[in-house]
């Protein structure tokens, strides 16, 4: 596979277009409701398919692809569960969190226990997501850009992406990501 500068052009294009979008919709970015809320003015499809997006990510295709091709299609019956799960979320729990005006899960525990409850959740939040979620993603995703790109190593490759999803989530908060 030849990797000419035509691919290289639409990759770039393609990043900066991203990166584009994320700091136009961060701009003017004045309070906590804009930034983790996107301004509270998402409607349900956009909110039902980021969700979607989040749970069915890059991680899912590769991993759960490559699971398949060997064991089977059984591999996907644990994710029926989840759709379970989320419409019983939608339906009764997040009303709640909406009228309370929270901004994150942390924060609901804080009010509905102690900071206690708050401290522990946000850290072990960070270290499962970092440990488990975001690294598999960043790999998935430097493994497609590798056989892109097979001169860059994986690791510059997986930092590449980390860089590139900060600056990306920072610049533009929840509107930019969804």
């Amino acid at each position: 596979m030849h990797f000419g500068w035509p691919d290289a052009a639409i990759v770039f294009l393609y990043l900066a277009s991203a990166l584009a979008i994320g700091l136009w919709a961060g701009r003017g970015h004045t309070a906590k409701d804009d930034f983790f809320l996107a301004h509270r003015a998402m409607t349900w499809p956009v909110v039902g398919l980021s969700l979607f997006a989040s749970n069915i990510s890059s991680t899912a295709l590769v991993g759960l692809a490559g699971s398949a091709y060997m064991i089977g299609i059984v591999i996907f019956d644990y994710e029926w569960p989840a759709t379970i799960i989320l419409v019983l979320f939608c339906i009764f729990f997040l009303p709640m969190l909406m009228r309370a005006r929270v901004y994150t899960m942390p924060e609901f525990l804080e009010r509905r226990y102690n900071a206690s409850a708050r401290i522990i959740f946000a850290i072990l939040s960070l270290l499962l997501t970092i440990s488990i979620d975001l690294s598999g993603t960043l790999y998935s995703g430097a493994l497609f850009l590798h056989l892109l790109l097979p001169a860059l190593s994986l690791r510059a490759l997986v930092m590449g992406l980390a860089i590139f999803a900060i600056m990306y989530s920072t610049a533009g908060g929840l509107l930019a990501v969804m």
